[in-house]
């Protein structure tokens, strides 16, 4: 198995927006092949990032999925949030960490 993890650090006045970005998500990865599920995990501390876990039976898996149609899709409205920020000057409302792991150990 492999797993995706992206920690997103958000801003404060951004965080309402951004929980209400992935409860209304597109699910495109849902349909995705290898794709086995993703999980949303909200910091208990203030100041700590988001974790996004996706699970994949594939490294592969993955690597075709960020690099389809259906990864812009999904992520079309958090990407043009990020556009906006980027074309007004405005700070960013959120940056990424991507790590990547296989799981070993069950």
């Amino acid at each position: 198995m492999f797993v995706a993890m992206n920690r997103l650090t958000v801003r404060d006045d951004y965080v309402e927006r951004f929980e209400h970005l992935f409860r209304s998500r597109a699910r495109e990865v849902d349909r995705e092949e290898g794709f086995i599920d993703v999980k949303i995990l909200r910091p208990t501390q203030a100041g700590k990032p988001y974790i996004v876990m996706s699970f994949w039976e594939r490294e592969a898996d993955f690597q075709r999925w960020v690099s389809s149609g259906a990864y812009t899709k999904g992520h079309n409205r958090a990407f043009a949030d990020m556009h906006e920020a980027r074309e007004t000057g405005g700070p960013m409302p959120m940056s990424s960490d991507m790590e990547t792991f296989e799981v070993f150990a069950e």
